[in-house]
């Protein structure tokens, strides 16, 4: 890693539901992970499924009741068409619980073609993992199976394996952080079986904790006590004035310190919320860049459902009246919305010969990776080597760059003063430009001038793939959907650069390349979809 300050990701997107990180980010983060509600919001994601298990101590160290459980779950969600559309990940305690859920779901797909085939045919493959090896995994739904549980004589130990280690509560929180949409927790284990006198270790601490909000819904622990924000005053005015016109509204919607400022329920729904205002007050003028403020959050919030209105505190103050009279039209329309104009019947189409007409190929801007070829370096200075490296792999982000001229070196790592010696020299050298917390380097300007291509990863990182590239592979997927939503392009995206497995580091950098192109008016996003300006 270059020698460049770091700062703590404070926004979350993965969850489609605060919810499924609400634990994390009370746990682990005291609070400030900043998180978007759902449109749904009232009901939690995250369910507690008690089974009555027992936990193979002496033997296979293992809990069949639960992994049967889980399996039969499985199988329920692939049986059926709609459930079918969202991914499955399994995340085990232990190995020796992974290995079991393995064998058994392996055991149900063999003797069923149908399913196997169905199973196959998802979107993204089913995957059973453990706390220690699920790091940058992501799923739709995530079932987790403990393990741990009472043993045959109803003793419960307090040894958690992995948990009772340092740093088992990262890896609990890494675990827990791994849903889109759902989180189902099978347990055999109680909340009131874990008794802290008996263990210190934080990972255990953690656990308990984790069982009592999935079974109550209720965080033990406060994160970060939030302030009372000055402009709840007007919240609350106008939640009483959207009362008067006959709707069911919350004020203060959000379980992080982003909130929806006003909530106004759906008449033919009460669980989901049909408007969301938004108020320009302490939360506006906190969050720091206009890109999150006018690009971020309101593109977020359509992604989860949200229809969104701003709401100006001037307006509100100078005339109240007009600012109802916009929401009372604003929630008409979302509760019948204009139904479309009866066009006359269409006249009898003209026949056409099209047979010589010609039909527009996309062609795709994917490029070979050719890494460099390079025999002896004894001889060569650094900027030799830097040179023929640049020359056949540009464009190079730095960070990638050093990696491949310490491995030529012979160096395990790349230090510090390595670094910085680098990171001057291809400044006077070479044409660069920055690249999210890194540069990216061409051998002069007229090499970057006009690039439109990409490369699969072959090998690299989404952190070491320059962040041109990875827009332009965003533009191509626009450019042949015309119309696509984020999910979709991100899907897409991943795999044209030869990621079979999306991470949060991919979603995280496919993101910012259409937040980029939109910034660039080079995409437009409007209702969630997303599409090319011409």
């Amino acid at each position: 890693m270059l020698d460049i300050p770091s700062l703590q990701l404070n926004w979350h997107y993965r969850s489609r539901h605060e919810s499924l990180i609400a634990f994390s980010n009370n746990e682990y983060y005291d609070g400030k992970l900043i998180t978007f509600p759902s449109t749904d919001d009232r009901r939690a994601k995250v369910r507690l499924v008690k089974v009555e298990g027992v936990y193979d101590k002496g033997g296979q160290r293992s809990n069949r009741h639960e992994a049967r459980a889980i399996v039969d779950e499985v199988v329920r969600r692939i049986s059926d068409p709609k459930l079918r559309a969202d991914s499955i990940g399994i995340i085990a305690f232990s190995v020796a619980q992974q290995n079991l859920i393995e064998d058994l779901l392996q055991e149900r797909l063999d003797g069923d073609a149908a399913l196997q085939e169905a199973a196959a045919a998802m979107y993204e493959p089913i995957f059973v993992k453990n706390l220690e090896n699920v790091q940058g995994d992501e799923r739709d739904v995530i079932l987790f199976s403990v393990g741990y549980g009472p043993d045959k004589n109803g003793k419960v130990s307090m040894n958690f394996g992995p948990l009772n280690n340092s740093g088992g509560e990262r890896r609990l929180n890494v675990a827990v952080s791994r849903s889109r949409k759902e989180m189902l927790v099978y347990s055999s284990l109680r909340p009131s079986d874990i008794d802290l006198n008996r263990s210190k270790a934080k990972g255990v601490a953690g656990l308990k904790h984790f069982l009592e909000f999935a079974e109550s819904q209720m965080l033990v622990q406060c994160g970060k006590q939030l302030a009372t924000r000055h402009d709840d005053v007007i919240a609350k005015q106008v939640a009483q004035a959207v009362e008067q016109l006959g709707y069911t509204v919350s004020v203060g919607v959000g379980r992080s310190q982003f909130k929806i400022d006003v909530a106004v329920s759906d008449p033919d729904n009460p669980d989901k919320y049909l408007l969301g205002i938004l108020i320009d007050g302490e939360g506006y003028r906190d969050t720091q860049t206009t890109r999150d403020r006018e690009i971020v959050q309101p593109s977020v919030l359509t992604g989860l459902g949200w229809n969104v209105m701003r709401m100006w505190s001037v307006d509100w103050i100078n005339n109240p009246q007009r600012v109802i009279d916009r929401i009372a039209d604003v929630l008409k329309n979302s509760q019948n919305p204009p139904a479309p104009k009866e066009e006359p019947a269409p006249a009898a189409p003209e026949k056409f010969d099209i047979s010589n007409e010609k039909v527009e190929e996309i062609q795709s801007a994917e490029m070979p990776y050719n890494e460099a070829q390079i025999g002896s370096v004894a001889r060569m200075s650094d900027l030799e080597l830097a040179r023929k490296i640049v020359a056949a792999e540009q464009p190079i982000t730095l960070a990638l760059l050093c990696k491949r001229i310490s491995r030529l070196r012979g160096m395990t790592r790349v230090t510090p003063t390595m670094q910085r010696d680098m990171q001057l020299m291809v400044m006077k050298a070479f044409h660069t430009a920055p690249d999210r917390n890194t540069r990216v380097i061409w051998l002069d300007s007229n090499a970057s001038e006009g690039f439109a291509g990409y490369r699969q990863a072959a090998g690299r990182d989404i952190s070491e793939i320059p962040m041109c590239e990875i827009e332009n592979v965003v533009i191509e997927t626009i450019k042949e959907q015309f119309s696509i939503d984020r999910e979709s392009i991100k899907l897409i995206a991943a795999r044209k650069l030869g990621f079979s497995r999306r991470g949060a580091k991919v979603d995280s950098a496919l993101s910012q390349a259409v937040d980029n192109l939109v910034i660039a008016r080079k995409v437009t996003e409007i209702g969630g979809k997303i599409s090319l300006i011409e």
